[in-house]
């Protein structure tokens, strides 16, 4: 009897990628070490797709468990304000962990909230908890003036 076809890669991280409002172009030049470019209207970010067959532990050190995609990243011809992101599925795992490669540290991403992304493994009690947390107003709202607040 048989099953449903597994999810393609490239296909998944499409759907996740305009899920979150981005436009998917994928990368046809199979020189250059990435699957493909999401954008929309200021960001543009280079994503590199891996599936791997056990879980990540949470406290991993993604430049030491995966240095040739790290380093692919890194090396990409393409200007500094294009991001670069890991994004990473295991098996057993319906969601992609994404990581940004930065030129000489990487971050896991735990939540975005103007894409709607929120990592699985995203410890909120930590995070509340965090003594350097501040809330940027990234909109002024009318009749209120943020130029004299104080952020704690």
């Amino acid at each position: 009897m048989k099953g449903t076809q597994p999810e393609n890669l490239r296909t998944s991280g499409k759907a996740c990628a305009e899920r979150m409002g981005y436009h998917w172009a994928e990368n046809t030049d199979p020189t250059l070490p990435f699957d493909g470019l999401m954008y929309r209207e200021t960001v543009m970010v280079a994503i590199k797709l891996k599936k791997t067959r056990y879980g990540i532990d949470d406290n991993c050190i993604i430049e030491q468990k995966f240095p040739e995609d790290v380093a692919a990243l890194r090396t990409l011809p393409l200007p500094p304000y294009v991001i670069r992101e890991l994004w990473i599925r295991t098996q057993n795992e319906r969601a992609f962990r994404r990581f940004y490669i930065l030129h000489d540290t990487t971050a896991e991403i735990e939540e975005n909230t103007k894409e709607g992304y929120r990592n699985t493994h995203y410890r909120e009690s930590y995070w509340k908890k965090a003594p350097y947390r501040i809330d940027i107003p990234l909109h002024k709202e009318k009749g209120v003036d943020t130029s004299s607040q104080k952020t704690p």
